[in-house]
């Protein structure tokens, strides 16, 4: 409201904002994120902003690699092992063949029987829906959304009790962005922890979650939480489990996996990866070898370029 009061100042402020987006890429909620305010060249320099973002993956990865790592039902057919749990897809105007309608019988549904719908190709969990499976979807072809684009059914994760003593509602996810080198050496940079709130289903930072950082050498939580308004959390609202200092169950577990599916794509040497904690352990969510970089940046309002430049010099 004082900003706002001040004409000067606010004109001040509006004047940087559109500099800033000019001059570092950087949108408009990133700038005060990213705590642009008062700060000089060099700092503001520092941050991978969305406005250059996407100029650094074409450097780190093999185009011909991003439908297989952006495209969901494809990634979950080349890393199916790591998976645990059943995904079908549905394509729109597809007929209830009985060989797809067996498929469908055959999904292992957990009680009650529900099952997650997505899109192949969505982001930031804006899609995402819960749905309930009857018994009549193996017979109506209505209920198989043909009507619908392409959609991905899946498997409902049962969270570990680990992490959803955070916050039991969302299925809680690690992103952590592995880099393969050009030795083959495989390293995390700056992996997170993100957790849903309140009655929300959603982890994603984009979708009002919190997210914390990962100490890649312990699995310990190493921050403060954070969400994207920019408010800082020691412990989780709802639960009032503290961020800094959690240890994540089966650490090197969740490293094995991803270290493994980052040598699974010749080419590829960027790509960030979504795990779940199930019952059974860890299991792949999901992949994205154009993962944003703003979380792990926002928690602690520190660039990572420098970092993120010098690994690619090394790949």
């Amino acid at each position: 409201v004082d900003v706002l009061s001040d004409k000067k100042r606010l004109y001040r402020l509006r004047r940087d904002m559109i500099r800033s987006l000019f001059r570092y890429g950087s949108y408009y909620n990133e700038y005060f994120l990213f705590g642009y305010e008062g700060k000089d060249a060099a700092y503001r320099d520092g941050f991978i902003t969305e406005g250059v973002r996407m100029s650094y993956y074409p450097r780190m990865n093999d185009p011909k690699n991003t439908n297989l790592l952006e495209n969901k039902y494809l990634t979950y057919q080349k890393f199916r092992d790591f998976y645990g749990r059943d995904v079908l897809r549905i394509k729109k105007g597809a007929q209830p063949t009985p060989a797809a309608l067996e498929a469908l019988r055959d999904v292992d549904l957990p009680a009650p029987e529900e099952i997650y719908r997505k899109y192949p190709h969505e982001c930031s969990g804006g899609q995402l829906q819960r749905v309930m499976i009857a018994a009549a979807i193996v017979t109506d072809p209505h209920l198989l959304l043909l009507d619908e684009p392409t959609a991905i059914l899946e498997q409902i994760i049962e969270q570990g009790e680990a992490l959803s003593r955070i916050h039991p509602q969302s299925v809680n996810t690690l992103r952590i962005p592995t880099v393969v080198l050009a030795d083959g050496e495989v390293r995390l940079f700056h992996p997170t922890l993100r957790v849903g709130r309140g009655d929300g289903i959603i982890d994603n930072f984009s979708a009002g979650g919190i997210s914390a950082l990962i100490d890649p050498e312990t699995g310990c939580i190493c921050s403060d939480g954070a969400d994207k308004k920019g408010r800082r959390y020691a412990a989780h609202p709802d639960t009032g489990v503290r961020f800094n200092g959690y240890r994540l169950p089966e650490w090197d577990k969740a490293v094995a996996i991803v270290t493994t599916a980052a040598h699974m794509v010749p080419g590829n040497h960027y790509c960030g990866w979504d795990l779940a904690y199930s019952t059974h352990g860890w299991c792949m969510v999901e992949a994205n070898c154009t993962a944003q970089m703003g979380g792990m940046q926002i928690i602690t309002q520190t660039g990572r370029k420098a970092e993120l430049e010098a690994l690619i010099a090394q790949m």
